[in-house]
């Protein structure tokens, strides 16, 4: 996982026991087709296994978005050339960003997928993968010497797979869908009075995440602004956790509108950290 992963603070301690792969750009606003044209290049010789992708929102990256356009267009290049497609939607599933999982808005069905966080509604960890019926049978055998010996302790932990099925349950029995279609309304209509601040850049949703970015002279994941913003939040009883200067907000789907304006009035108030040095 963090070879396939960009290069960065996540990462940087392990540098020399990684392995090489190519990466694409990411399709920033206007930049949709070098992204395209990049993984066309790679993949065109069929040399190319996989594409490892978080659909519509890159998390610890900085909740970057892009638009469905082009995650429907790289899993089009990808059956074109015989590439897999693999969806990380440990973040972005169980209706994050408006759908049950983000890889529906673009109309596609990756060949593998990850499912994690959601899966119990965040209350146990517990992973699963997804995969097409064609790449199951691929590693289907009846002979032993040929099993995936590789496992944890802790697979299949009956507790926590009791927590998913529970979950399951709410999503079958409950009006979940209609909850995170009010949520993802709520937060567009709230963030949008930073919309032409000149404190924040990039105001953007995706569904039930909202993101903004703090404008300071030093930005990114290790920005300084960061632990004093993560501080504030907490001094005011608010659980956010800021991605340096960026910050987004992923409330429950229970949260109610009075709690999100508690939340938009300290995300307004937050701002003064970035001139404030003390």
């Amino acid at each position: 996982t963090m070879s396939v992963g960009a290069r960065g603070v996540f990462n940087a301690a392990y540098e020399p026991l990684l392995f090489e792969v190519d990466t694409i750009p990411f399709p920033a606003a206007g930049q949709e087709q070098q992204t395209l044209d990049a993984f066309a290049r790679l993949a065109r010789d069929r040399q190319v296994a996989a594409l490892i992708v978080e659909p519509l929102v890159l998390g610890a990256g900085g909740m970057l978005m892009y638009p469905a356009s082009v995650l429907a267009e790289l899993k089009r290049i990808a059956e074109r050339c015989g590439t897999l497609l693999i969806a990380d939607e440990v973040m972005t599933g169980w209706g994050r960003t408006g759908t049950m999982f983000a890889c529906e808005q673009a109309g596609i069905a990756p060949d593998i997928l990850c499912t994690s966080k959601g899966l119990t509604g965040g209350s146990l960890p517990l992973a699963a993968t997804l995969a097409t019926d064609a790449i199951f049978r691929a590693h289907y055998s009846s002979d032993r010497a040929k099993t995936f010996f590789h496992s944890s302790s802790y697979t299949a932990n009956p507790i926590a797979c009791a927590a998913a099925l529970a979950n399951v349950g709410i999503w079958n029995d409950e009006p979940v869908a209609d909850r995170v279609a009010a949520l993802s309304r709520m937060q567009a209509e709230k963030i949008a009075r930073f919309n032409g601040d000149s404190r924040f850049e990039n105001v953007r949703t995706a569904g039930t995440i909202a993101a903004l970015d703090l404008s300071v002279g030093n930005a990114g994941y290790l920005a300084e602004v960061g632990p004093r913003l993560r501080a504030f939040f907490l001094d005011r009883g608010l659980l956010v956790r800021p991605l340096g200067n960026v910050i987004y907000l992923l409330p429950p789907y229970c949260v109610t509108s009075g709690e999100l304006d508690r939340l938009y009035d300290a995300v307004d108030e937050a701002a003064g950290l970035a001139t404030d040095k003390r």
